[in-house]
């Protein structure tokens, strides 16, 4: 009879696995369907039957923010399972965090306040809700940010990210039980997707589009996905879950696109069944990936560990960040030259999508090695140390 699965020394109190490649590969490719997204806006009724093709592709690009979320789940889970019986758990866990994503978060947030008055820009109030991570839960109406040439709407994912690194900790701490754990990720999902039923029935009414998407309430199923498939493969299930994946994924996949053909993508702010069952399926769909790419020797697992797709995924953090304010400042410049010199729309399209696209990485290496990596390198002042106790249990698993 095959074991209930459940939190055992193996799970709990091994060391943190090797590094996996083909991880950071997802990553880049996360970041790169987000760029698409956003760097290649046009008309999408061009009556050009492959610009409105390719068009349908990038409305539907947007599942990179899917695919970081089912993936930063995936890999908290597995840190935060490594590391529960350490010591300074807590203190540890969220100082790192804070060195990882606080520094560019807030140098960023801290350079446009200073542009303030220079460039006129009008907050309305929206600074504090900035700086408290928290864009995303001011569902009433207020007066709009004006950063113009400059936008920062793109930040609310990374608040998404910062609530659910707050709240899942505690939540790991205090359950322990792997079982436990893929029952309330499993509950929550289920209860996120009502909630997204229930917006988009109510959408007219509540007068805000973005709600079945950017609210934490409506989107933290993404990071579960990620959570559950982590604890999922620390159980006797794990050879199960890797064999149905490429199943999952294919069926996940088959029924989007069939959702998104009479839409023209994947575009979820006039759909019904895109904002509700989609997004769930996405979620699915990107758990699934990421265990395909876990599967030795599979063809999943090279792709994603080629050194270009890990490449963006190493700097995927500062590419995220740049890209939007930069793509608002430089895209549209672009464009308007090239029509007004050489009156070619997607020459401009794809002229301003390339200037962005090295202007951002430029961005996001600079910044990395010159700005990022002295706050990253305080890291190992906080590493995660075994308590006596483990230390003496893995003792003893070595010597038996």
């Amino acid at each position: 009879m095959c074991a209930r699965p459940g939190l055992t020394s193996s799970g709990i109190d091994r060391p943190a696995e090797k590094h996996i490649l083909a991880l950071d590969g997802i990553r880049g490719l996360a970041i790169l369907f987000v760029l698409y997204h956003h760097l290649f806006w046009s008309n999408p009724n061009s009556g050009n039957p492959i610009f409105d093709f390719l068009n349908a592709i990038r409305a539907s690009a947007f599942i990179g923010v899917n695919l970081f979320f089912a993936l930063s789940g995936f890999l908290i889970t597995g840190i935060l399972l490594d590391t529960v019986n350490s010591p300074n758990f807590f203190k540890t866990f969220y100082v790192r965090r804070m060195l990882r994503i606080f520094p560019l978060y807030y140098g960023l947030l801290i350079t446009l306040l200073l542009l303030t008055r220079p460039l006129h820009f009008v907050w309305n109030g929206w600074q504090y809700f900035y700086l408290t991570y928290s864009t995303n839960f001011a569902l009433w109406p207020r007066g709009p940010l004006v950063l113009q040439p400059f936008s920062i709407d793109h930040l609310w994912s990374l608040q998404v990210e910062e609530q659910f690194y707050l709240v899942w900790p505690l939540i790991l701490y205090r359950v322990r039980s792997l079982r436990s754990l893929i029952r309330i990720s499993i509950l929550v999902c289920v209860a996120t997707l009502l909630i997204r039923i229930v917006l988009v029935a109510e959408r007219s009414y509540l007068n805000n589009v973005y709600l079945p998407y950017s609210s934490t309430f409506s989107c933290v199923d993404n990071l579960l996905f990620g959570c559950c498939l982590c604890a999922l493969l620390r159980t006797t299930l794990r050879q199960q879950v890797l064999h149905f994946a490429p199943r999952i994924f294919a069926l996940c996949v088959l029924v989007l696109t069939v959702a998104a053909i009479p839409n023209h993508g994947l575009d979820w702010k006039t759909s019904i069944f895109i904002p509700t069952f989609g997004f769930s399926l996405i979620g699915i769909s990107c758990a699934a990936l990421i265990a395909m790419s876990l599967e030795p020797g599979s063809r999943t697992k090279q792709f994603f560990s080629h050194p270009i797709l890990r490449f963006f995924g190493k700097y995927s953090y500062g590419l995220y960040v740049f890209h939007y304010p930069l793509g608002c400042l430089l895209n549209q410049p672009v464009r308007n030259y090239i029509d007004a010199h050489f009156h070619r729309k997607v020459l401009g399209v794809i002229a301003g999508a390339i200037v962005v696209f090295i202007a951002t990485t430029l961005a996001a290496l600079l910044s990395y090695h010159f700005y990022e990596a002295p706050f990253l390198k305080l890291k190992k002042h906080f590493t995660y140390r075994k308590s006596a106790a483990t230390a003496d249990r893995q003792t003893a698993l070595h010597t038996a």
